[in-house]
């Protein structure tokens, strides 16, 4: 498998920046939310899969949200050296209930926080979950707008340049990078705004490694979960790359954007949108140093 380039980490990193960091105060909970047993998984690996019931609009299933994977009090700082610290499990964010509402310990199943769904291996029968969960959706490509309902947030990165900045290997790297901000009210769309701008201006970000890739494995659930039940083992790795700096934010721009809600997407065809009806953009330069090692 191909090596997971600089350009790919400084992408995640900033999302991961946004999502657990930025963008806490935006973080909704949900009680004691019935549980529906899903007997079609049944014949996979011979689990028991819950699904959480809601006709919440924005659903927190939607495509960038999902359940919250970290606690609240999570050690983690906006500016910190090199490091080979992880990040745990939480422990306080998803609770899942039998049906007298007895907590079941977390240990007699797994979560699945992108979906939405509790799976256990038959020893627990939950019936009822909480949770806190992303009010707004995070995505890093335009395609995904339309698969979640506002508000949401793309991350656009586009341009890089590259250079010297002293004797020898050293290199400025330098990357473009829109964030465009779609709301349901001109409200809305400030406080979003004025979030993110305040999270940006004169910060900067850790860029990290992933030596064992990302919080979640492809099915939603914890990193490894599937093999150690031991939260305390299965950290988030958040060691940073060698020889690079910080992620910086430079030349921070906001701006509310104003487009008609009549959109031609052919010649025959229009459509009415309304992700236009409240935007915003925020833009910027990614910067980071390397000693070109």
């Amino acid at each position: 498998m191909t090596e997971m380039k600089n350009l790919r980490k400084s992408d995640l990193s900033l999302y991961y920046y946004l999502k657990d960091i930025v963008l806490m105060d935006f973080i909704e909970q949900e009680e004691y939310i019935s549980l529906s047993h899903m007997p079609e998984f049944c014949i996979v690996n011979e689990s028991y899969v819950y699904e959480a019931l809601t006709e919440m609009v924005p659903s927190p299933t939607d495509r960038g949200r999902g359940w919250v994977y970290f606690d609240d009090d999570f050690e983690i700082t906006l500016c910190n050296t090199s490091t080979s610290s992880g990040t745990i499990e939480q422990s306080q964010r998803v609770t899942a209930y039998d049906a007298v509402y007895s907590g079941i310990d977390d240990s007699e199943y797994m979560i699945d926080y992108i979906d939405g769904r509790i799976i256990t291996s038959g020893t627990v029968t939950p019936a009822y979950i909480s949770y806190y969960w992303n009010y707004i959706s995070l995505v890093d490509e335009w395609a995904a707008i339309e698969a979640a309902d506002p508000p949401v947030v793309v991350i656009d990165m586009s341009g890089t340049d590259k250079t010297g900045y002293q004797l020898g290997g050293g290199k400025k790297i330098s990357r473009k990078v829109d964030i465009h901000i779609f709301a349901t009210s001109t409200a809305e769309r400030n406080d979003i705004t004025e979030t993110i701008y305040d999270g940006l201006y004169l910060k900067s970000c850790p860029i990290y490694e992933f030596v064992e890739g990302t919080v979640l494995d492809y099915d939603g659930t914890w990193y490894d979960r599937k093999n150690n039940t031991n939260k305390s083992e299965t950290l988030f790795d958040r060691t940073q790359i060698a020889g690079v700096s910080n992620l910086y934010f430079e030349n921070v721009v906001a701006r509310h954007v104003n487009l008609p809600l009549l959109m031609t997407r052919n010649r025959d065809e229009i459509m009415l949108s309304d992700l236009n009806a409240y935007r915003a953009k925020i833009s910027f330069d990614l910067v980071s140093y390397t000693n070109g090692v």
